[in-house]
């Protein structure tokens, strides 16, 4: 307490030459506070201003047939049902968009068509993140839901000037659905919002159902998910990872009745792979009775084993019919197919099944799920030998990945290998967008860098300042050490005084840059069409200053003056006492 205490008189001494010293280091702190908190506001705007809209902190995605733009999965409840039980989940909502170009009164323009569901219930805090990103200038949410106006439509404020449009007036949009059909159809302007986002100004809001009728969903299919997590940094990737695991696929089968020239048979309608390598293990371990393969390996190829060939009287060249119950409709679904070869030794499929070039089965079997199982079938078991790894699954799950450049490379092996099944992916905001962390990790970088080389700049001022001050009190360093003083207590008061000046230094600067931080945020930047508008909200800087990052900050320019003060304290404890009283200045 001692040492404390003279620590602390010595800096009121020197007042002057303090008060200098001590300002430029809070000004250099108050400089990395404020650069870090932006740098954070940054990564907090693209996280989970923009990214969280977009995407979600976890996405399930579902791409039918190798189509990226086709984001669809045939049975909703099953869907659902593999995100239950899992805690973190806060909310899971249904992604449904699709791009359309939109005529307005003399103008065009291309827009994205996107279903809110506003009938869901959300927090005061969830409501006050939306109006943040998406704010309603006129209109309301709920005149989305209106039956007695024709599709009403949300835009944004800037599409409605460029369109030339205002409230009520309709717009015709143009769009190919889910299936590839062209439409057209009238839309009913409800509502006009404010984006300060302009990579998101092109965004139009349906309500959920009616956008999904739009787009050709069936009641029972759904498009991606977007998920909300509690505390996504820590645990996003952990429930991606269990999900991953929940999305694991079965063998795709249809329980139908499979009739030919003569009889009738209960059978298993599978599929088999279609890629090169699949080909070639078929090709190698069957032999085939009639029919060619070449034949089978075209888009409708079928294969039948002989003895279900001789029962249903079937072969090569004749026709079956496929015969079997819907999931979700009511009515069988009935398909007539030619039988491309029958096999007659070797590996062939079991007597029971029928087997369907994955192109042919695929259409098929998303065109109208089967049904399970009925009374007294057996369920399906899964194929034996080689078979196993041949017969199409029901969907194609994608493996997970964990930066922007493997998703990249991802989506790109999709686009070349063309899989006629769905491809279910399951991945995190942070792997989607981790370009965004490397550019606030840059940024953080260069803040640091800038403000490090200032402050070494400033510490050289510390250096030299004990200088001159352990020369001005040589004597008294002298007398201290005559009275009984030791050196340790000498060198410690002088590293105390530092450790002091730059405590109080870093809490003025905390103050001078929260409050830079504070007036900087009232100012209203007018941007509109400008990329850096995505940086603002409502129109003003944003700034997340962390714990860590205040509390890194400081602790690190404590321990620079620190350890830059030791060694010019040691030198002054290391003095002889008969020396320094001996001193003139």
């Amino acid at each position: 307490m001692l040492l404390i205490r003279l620590s602390l008189r010595n800096l009121l001494r020197q007042k002057r030459r303090n008060i200098l010293l001590g300002s430029a280091m809070a000004i250099g702190v108050a400089i990395l506070v404020v650069a870090n908190s932006f740098s954070h506001g940054i990564s907090d705007i693209m996280f989970n201003k923009i990214m969280r809209y977009v995407t979600g902190h976890v996405a399930v995605r579902f791409n039918e047939r190798g189509g990226v733009m086709r984001e669809i999965f045939r049975d909703r409840e099953r869907a659902f049902a593999a995100l239950k039980d899992e805690p973190l989940i806060e909310q899971a909502d249904e992604s449904i968009a699709m791009f359309a170009r939109a005529i307005g009164n003399g103008k065009s323009d291309n827009i994205i068509l996107i279903g809110a569901d506003t009938k869901k219930g959300a927090s005061k805090e969830q409501l006050a993140e939306l109006e943040q990103s998406f704010r309603l200038v006129a209109g309301s949410w709920k005149d989305i839901e209106n039956p007695a106006i024709e599709n009403p439509a949300i835009i944004s404020e800037e599409k409605a000037r460029y369109l030339n449009v205002k409230m009520h007036d309709t717009v015709r949009v143009r769009f190919r659905n889910m299936f590839g059909q062209d439409q057209a159809v009238r839309v009913t302007v409800a509502g006009i919002m404010k984006i300060d986002n302009i990579f998101m100004q092109g965004v139009t809001f349906l309500e959920l159902n009616r956008a999904k009728q739009l787009l050709g969903y069936r009641p029972w299919e759904t498009g991606s998910f977007s998920l909300t997590i509690k505390n996504p940094q820590k645990n996003a990737a952990a429930v991606a990872d269990r999900l991953h695991k929940k999305f694991q696929p079965g063998t795709a089968v249809i329980y139908a009745s499979v009739s030919g020239r003569t009889g009738r048979r209960q059978a298993e309608v599978l599929g088999f792979k279609t890629d090169d390598e699949s080909k070639n293990k078929i090709s190698g371990m069957m032999k085939l009775g009639s029919g060619t393969f070449t034949k089978l390996f075209q888009k409708d190829g079928v294969v039948l084993s002989a003895g279900f060939a001789r029962a249903i009287g079937a072969g090569a060249g004749g026709k079956i019919t496929l015969k079997y119950d819907r999931a979700f409709e009511k009515g069988p679904k009935e398909a007539s197919y030619t039988v491309s070869a029958v096999c007659a030794s070797g590996d062939c499929p079991r007597d029971n099944a029928v087997m369907m070039n994955g192109t042919a089965f695929y259409e098929l079997y998303y065109g109208d799920l089967p049904a399970g199982p009925g009374p007294g079938v057996k369920p399906h078991a899964p194929p034996a030998g080689a078979w196993a790894a041949l017969a199409a699954p029901e969907w194609v799950l994608l493996k997970r990945t964990y930066t922007s450049d493997d998703y990249k490379a991802k989506y790109q092996e999709i686009s070349r290998n063309k899989w006629k099944g769905t491809t279910i992916d399951v991945s995190t905001m942070y792997e989607t967008a981790s370009d965004i962390l490397k550019l606030e990790s840059v940024l953080n970088i260069i803040t640091i860098s800038a403000v490090v080389i200032l402050f070494f700049i400033i510490l050289l001022g510390v250096v030299n300042t004990l200088r001159m001050t352990i020369r001005e009190r040589t004597r008294e360093i002298g007398t201290v050490r005559a009275i009984g003083m030791q050196r340790g207590d000498v060198r410690d008061m002088f590293i105390l005084e530092t450790f002091f000046l730059t405590l109080f230094a870093s809490a003025a600067g905390l103050l001078l840059g929260f409050g830079a931080m504070r007036l900087l945020s009232l100012i209203t930047f007018n941007i509109t069409d400008n990329p850096l508008g995505m940086l603002l909200i409502n129109g003003h800087l944003y700034f997340l200053p962390t714990f860590a990052g205040v509390a890194g900050s400081v602790l690190t320019i404590i321990l620079i003056a620190v350890c830059t003060a030791f060694f010019p304290a040691r030198r002054a404890a290391n003095m002889p006492p008969a020396k320094a009283l001996g001193h003139f200045t």
